[in-house]
């Protein structure tokens, strides 16, 4: 009979070790600008808003990504997400830049309560996306 409450004890510890992780769907796609040109650079970023997590993915020179949450390309946790796009570009003239950045996204897309972007993470379809932004304008 003593055996019990520890046996208990250990079933509840070992059932507590298991992978944690949310489940991830793949996630892909593209940014564009309204005249259809990609964005070439920078990183795009889904918050979910249901978990405190989010997945992150690099834009290719051609504008398309793939999001990776605990691993890179592994994809998003289902659901709604409010999306980010991020680019830092640095030209102060000092270096002779030989890489065409291509337009400069409006930083506005750089914040959550600022970029108005938001998508739905099928856990059941494709879940391949075009982000459209605008860039920025010249004064």
């Amino acid at each position: 009979m003593r055996r019990l409450p520890f046996i208990l004890l250990v079933t509840l510890v070992l059932m507590g070790c298991g992978d944690s992780r949310l489940k991830t769907v793949p996630v892909s796609g593209k940014v564009v600008f309204p005249d259809g040109s990609p964005a070439r650079t920078g990183t795009i970023e889904f918050e979910s808003r249901d978990f405190p997590i989010t997945a992150t993915g690099q834009i290719s020179p051609d504008g398309s990504f793939v999001l990776g949450t605990y691993e890179s390309n592994d994809g998003a946790v289902a659901g709604f997400h409010q999306v980010i796009i991020l680019q830092m570009v640095i030209n102060d003239g000092t270096i002779n830049h030989s890489m065409d950045h291509g337009k400069m996204v409006d930083p506005k897309f750089a914040t959550y309560g600022l970029s108005g972007l938001n998508v739905m993470v099928d856990r059941e379809k494709e879940n391949y996306l075009v982000i459209e932004v605008t860039s920025v304008t010249k004064k």
